[in-house]
């Protein structure tokens, strides 16, 4: 008997469509017929909202290839599956990337599974071999710096924006950088005294024993980490139209009436084509409580938002 990718090619072919395979290791692959595109995996599911999406935002390596097919900004990556790892493509795929580099599990949510500020291709090569033993699905994504923002959609408008502000702390010009950090820390996660965190102090010309200079910013993670003192800036009223039109381009590109789009860009405000812009990930689970009670700016009650959206729907 012939299996669901088989007898499914095998019709469309007959019907005179085409079969197209975008990610072999997962059985992903498009059923193009009529003028139309049809994505599908294994078996065809259908429910009240037509085919359901839901690996869309499930897996990153599939994000980041409808990006990248819709010329949205994102970030060049590179995907490693278990099943067909090995030593040579893992080498060759990683030297296309410009270091530093984040590593990260194509399934994982809520930070878990990723490696950030990889600089060299032995120790991406090492974390890789290593990691794909528990994730059968790895991406290596070149790191992009600027203001990190969490933008949450709902249909066809941003109801909630926020600037993610990684760890800092600020001189006094009496405490050390290490006891201003551990005072910062009392109610928080604590963040590692080791290399990485030496190597960042040293970027900004300080110590963990220096005393910086009354009101100096220092910054202690390069990514945006609330569990460990990152903090939140509603910025919902002044995002610009056009970072508003491409997020909502990019909701209905992976098929979510809400999702939290992950942004790094130099300045919200500005079009896109003014400034460096790139969209990070697509959350199809985003957390609502970060846009209450920021620690800048007012509380954006998109729960709101969220339950008078699912009321009128029912209505139809």
């Amino acid at each position: 008997m012939l299996k669901n990718q088989a007898i499914i090619k095998t019709v469309v072919k007959n019907m005179g469509g085409t079969f197209e395979k975008i990610i072999p290791e997962r059985n992903y692959f498009y059923i193009k017929i009529n003028n139309e595109r049809i994505f599908i995996n294994r078996k065809f599911v259908i429910n009240n909202s037509f085919f359901s999406r839901k690996q869309l935002t499930n897996f990153k390596d599939l994000t980041y290839i409808l990006l990248k097919e819709n010329n949205i900004p994102t970030p060049k990556t590179t995907c490693f599956y278990r099943e067909t790892l090995n030593k040579i493509n893992l080498e060759e795929n990683l030297k296309q990337l410009s270091f530093p580099i984040v590593i990260k599990d194509a399934n994982g949510s809520n930070s878990l599974g990723v490696f950030v500020n990889i600089e060299t291709l032995e120790e991406a090569k090492k974390i890789i071999l290593q990691e794909i033993k528990k994730y059968s699905c790895l991406l290596a994504q070149e790191m992009i710096f600027g203001k990190e923002y969490r933008v949450l959609i709902l249909e066809n408008k941003a109801i909630g924006v926020l600037e993610m502000i990684p760890p800092r702390i600020f001189g006094n010009g009496k405490n050390t950088v290490k006891e201003l950090i551990e005072k910062k820390q009392k109610k928080t996660k604590k963040t590692p005294f080791n290399n990485a965190l030496v190597k960042i102090l040293n970027e900004q010309k300080e110590k963990l024993t220096s005393v910086p200079k009354e009101g100096k910013e220092i910054f202690f993670k390069k990514n945006s980490c609330l569990s460990e003192g990152g903090e939140t800036k509603d910025a919902t009223a002044i995002i610009n139209k056009e970072i508003v039109s491409l997020c909502v381009k990019v909701a209905k590109i992976v098929d979510k009436k809400l999702v939290g789009l992950d942004i790094v860009c130099d300045d919200i405000r500005k079009k896109t084509s003014e400034q460096n812009f790139n969209v990070i990930e697509a959350n199809r689970r985003p957390d609502i409580y970060i846009h209450y009670n920021p620690t800048f700016g007012e509380t954006r009650n998109v729960v709101k938002n969220i339950v008078e959206f699912i009321l009128k729907l029912k209505k139809l």
